[in-house]
């Protein structure tokens, strides 16, 4: 069966085939023994003689990770160097889940962002794909209002999701969550959220069916209304800054290995 080569190097979540292409019985790619996760963000900073602090942005934020693994055998390490080989050192951009922000920190957020409609009417849950941006936000930004739908019992049909917004911890994400968007290849951390009772702005209130969450980096380019959020899950898009380097293998046929990537814009 004809099926597209796998984006994302293997972990202990998502398998790739013989082949190429990501296959429940393929073989896992082995977890971090550490991940080393950098801020690249180039700023300029002077006094003057009065001492006055002048700083500014000289270029654009990217991420920067470091991954660790631990001493592998021959069937844990082949899946992920096969993989690195294939992407070609920097000429192939493809996607890493960070184990750390696989899951969102707060269990009531995390179902909801997991759940998917059931088709047979029965239930009303909040489909991940209902989490939207509410309006259209510049680059540079550095908050988002989010939507939040509710499947009804009729298939495609929404009502309004309110969250519990006097309680001390809703059921929403929580700053240090990852956060990606729809037709944008940035990843960004959630540095606040607001909500419905407890805001920066009146002018900019959210409803009882929408979120405010500010994110860092500010917002690397335009994001439309309607473009889905991603909180389970994300992936940030990487490359190799280098060519593959080496790999050591020791007396007990163990291999150690350690992988330096770079956010993809």
């Amino acid at each position: 069966m004809p099926y597209s080569f796998a984006n994302q190097l293997p972990d202990p979540n998502y398998q790739i085939g013989q082949s190429g292409g990501s296959l429940s019985e393929g073989f896992a790619g082995p977890g971090f023994a550490s991940i080393k996760l950098t801020n690249d963000q180039k700023m300029m900073v002077n006094r003057t003689n009065s001492q006055r602090l002048l700083a500014r942005s000289v270029a654009a934020q990217k991420w920067k990770i470091g991954i660790t693994y631990h001493p592998m055998t021959r069937a844990e390490f082949e899946p992920v160097y096969s993989f690195l080989l294939r992407q070609n050192g920097p000429l192939t951009p493809f996607f890493v889940s960070l184990p750390q922000y696989r899951v969102p920190q707060n269990a009531s957020w995390s179902t909801i962002v997991t759940k998917t409609f059931d088709l047979s009417g029965t239930q009303t849950p909040v489909h991940a794909n209902d989490i939207k941006t509410a309006v259209t936000y510049a680059a540079g930004s550095r908050a988002v209002k989010l939507n939040i739908g509710k499947h009804t019992s009729a298939p495609g049909a929404h009502s309004a999701w309110a969250y519990n917004d006097s309680a001390t911890d809703p059921n929403t994400p929580k700053p240090g969550d990852m956060v990606t968007f729809e037709n944008h290849t940035k990843a960004y951390l959630v540095t606040h959220v607001e909500r419905h009772g407890d805001y920066q702005l009146a002018s900019d209130q959210p409803t009882t069916a929408q979120l405010k969450i500010g994110v860092s980096p500010a917002l690397s380019q335009s994001i439309d209304a309607g473009k889905i959020a991603t909180f389970s899950k994300p992936k940030i898009k990487v490359v190799m800054p280098q060519p593959l380097g080496d790999y050591a293998l020791n007396t007990d046929n163990l291999y150690s290995f350690n992988l330096k990537l770079e956010e993809y814009l």
